[in-house]
């Protein structure tokens, strides 16, 4: 991000343990001041630093430690005894993972501390059915060997946007000002950065799409504009909101976790962000995102038969998973936000 006149971002320090009234961190971060002028808005994005060295190995690990989310260290079950005793309270459990284990865990414990829970068991969200595009890099684990396919058509994309034809009327204008953006699940990812050299590359895949909440294009200026109506209704005291993307960073911060915004592919015009952004909306499947409406494509992409952008998306994806491992996870919470 780039200092300008409504926005500064600026790096605020490095610590080991940084706390605040409801969070804390169990592993070494960083932490960069965000200030949007025009808003009045200030606030603390806390990037975990990827140290895989420190990580033990274990799904009990996560970002943050909290009274809240923490379980008894005895509450522990095998795969197998896990699914049976969700089966018996009535809830659906999806493929029980390295990844997954700890919040099937959570939800059992849940269960069984509050028994008048079970009932509302069996409406766990149904297992995500992505395109047929994204399906199959599912169940071909060599499909990203060759990307000859996938590289030509960013390129075509590429091409285009960065000499845009100035006889053409294009929308928010040429200013390379722009970027696409994922809302991402501390919950399912668990600090997936930190991990994922220790997992099977198909689980990372599957963790970081089964993370993705919401899809979107930003400016510069304005780099966390989407927070703000979530930060409003928090500090209102208003949990609740019809927005389902609203909805679901409200539930994170309930759980004690900060909401994961990755920033990528930058620095473009408004109408190429536009078009990475519904190339990946088209790849997902809109109904395993909170998205209220597909997205719009432009320019040559936009000739594409459906196929064609379907895979530019899953190409697009598997490139912000690889920014988001090397970047590692950066949590944005309530309390950092003024």
């Amino acid at each position: 991000m780039t200092d300008d006149s409504k926005s500064v971002t600026s790096y605020i320090a490095k610590s080991e343990g940084i706390g605040s009234t409801d969070t804390s961190f169990v592993s070494v971060s960083e932490v960069y001041k965000y200030v949007d002028k025009d808003e009045g808005i200030v606030l603390y994005e806390r990037r975990m630093l990827k140290t895989p060295s420190e990580y033990n190995g274990s799904v009990r690990s996560s970002s943050f430690s909290s009274k809240l989310s923490s379980l008894p260290e005895t509450f522990d079950y095998d795969t197998e005894t896990l699914r049976k005793e969700l089966t018996l309270l009535g809830y659906d459990a999806g493929p029980i993972t390295v990844t997954t284990k700890r919040i099937y865990l959570k939800k059992l414990y849940q269960l069984k501390k509050h028994p008048n829970l079970s009932h509302k068991a069996n409406t766990a969200p149904p297992k995500r059915v992505y395109s047929l595009e994204l399906e199959k890099t599912l169940r071909d684990a060599n499909w990203c060997n060759d990307l000859t396919i996938e590289k030509s058509l960013e390129a075509i994309v590429l091409k285009q946007f960065n000499n845009p034809d100035p006889s053409r009327k294009w929308r928010e204008g040429v200013n390379k000002s722009s970027f696409t953006y994922l809302l991402l699940d501390p919950r399912v990812t668990n600090n997936l950065p930190c991990k994922a050299e220790l997992l099977q590359p198909k689980e990372v895949w599957e963790t970081f799409l089964s993370s993705i909440f919401y899809i979107g294009k930003g400016k510069r200026a304005r780099p966390y504009s989407h927070l703000y109506e979530a930060v409003t209704l928090w500090n209102q005291g208003n949990y609740t909101s019809n927005n389902k993307k609203i909805q679901n960073i409200i539930d994170i911060w309930k759980d004690n976790s900060g909401v994961i915004c990755l920033h990528i592919f930058q620095n473009i015009i408004p109408v190429e962000a536009y078009t990475r952004e519904a190339a990946m909306i088209l790849a997902l499947k809109i109904d395993n995102l909170t998205n209220v409406r597909n997205g719009e494509f432009y320019g040559i992409a936009a000739t594409w038969p459906q196929k064609q952008k379907r895979v530019f998306g899953v190409y697009l994806l598997y490139k912000a998973m690889k920014i988001f491992l090397n970047e590692g996870e950066r949590q944005l919470c309530p309390s950092d936000i003024n």
